[in-house]
């Protein structure tokens, strides 16, 4: 019977050894081990059929750009000015920029400015042979050069002098709610190839921006963690993430408000209202 129990005892000695050893490496790796957990947030939605769409337009709000998934060459992005200003932005971010900068202005009587946004390629090699690798993005791998990130700062507070202003906080802790996430937050370094840069927001969209932040992620990670082929429900929404080539959504949710966001890695993330 002794024997028994010292083989059990030693059983749960390597089990916990393994685990401990998977939740280094959970560390260490950018939550990769465990992409197949979905965000708390997110609940499984049942779908049992599905039908093929054809969407009129794919936004690329959701495009995962880094330096293992580069711009592609046929991309092509669309900048516009921001309101009467000479600021060059990607006309998708243009309206919740606006209601994030309007917003600010309103609650602080402060402004937040704009120090970078939409990059050509021109501009980004110039900055990439300026500063460096160990700063800048590669040309092709800066998510600049998509006219969908905004590097920001207010007067007196730039670079991570930002996060000691109340405004600087209060934009890391609330850009979510006007569709952007801080795109190389802290701690996730190995995930992102980036240090933490609470200047940096990238336009994602509702309600991906909320689940994003909610859950601690990486646009990577989140991504990773939307499982092709599955179906998740998010308060009024329902996501999927489908095949470029077999776009579909579920058969109960056909005539459903939906738009769709090509992701860079061979799928579209589909977003429904429901």
């Amino acid at each position: 019977m002794r024997k028994k129990n010292i083989i059990v005892t030693a059983s749960h000695l390597a089990f916990i050894l393994i685990l401990l050893s998977l939740l280094f490496a959970y560390e260490k790796t950018g939550r990769k081990l465990f992409s197949f957990l979905t965000p708390m947030s997110l609940k499984p939605y049942a779908c049992e059929d599905t039908v093929n769409v054809t969407p009129e337009y794919i936004s690329n709000d959701l495009i995962l750009v880094n330096r293992d998934h580069p711009i592609p060459s046929d991309f092509t992005p669309d900048p516009v000015f921001y309101r009467d200003t000479d600021v060059l932005m990607g006309s998708e971010i243009i309206e919740s920029y606006g209601a994030l900068s309007d917003h600010i202005r309103e609650t602080f009587g402060d402004r937040i400015y704009v120090s970078s946004t939409y990059r050509t390629t021109e501009d980004q090699t110039r900055i990439y042979e300026e500063e460096g690798p160990e700063i800048a993005a590669a040309p092709g791998t800066s998510e600049h050069q998509t006219g969908l990130a905004v590097d920001l700062y207010t007067m007196y507070h730039a670079g991570m002098a930002f996060l000691d202003s109340p405004v600087g906080r209060y934009v890391n802790e609330h850009c979510s709610d006007f569709g952007f996430i801080i795109r190389y937050p802290d701690g996730k370094e190995d995930v992102t190839g980036f240090s933490f840069e609470p200047w940096h927001l990238r336009y994602v969209g509702q309600p991906h921006a909320r689940i994003i932040s909610e859950n601690d992620l990486t646009l990577e990670e989140y991504l990773d963690m939307l499982e092709p082929g599955s179906w998740y429900s998010y308060n009024e929404y329902v996501l999927g993430r489908v095949p470029e080539d077999n776009i579909v959504v579920p058969s109960s949710l056909a005539g459903c408000n939906m738009s769709f966001s090509r992701d860079l890695c061979g799928y579209v993330i589909v977003t429904i209202v429901t």
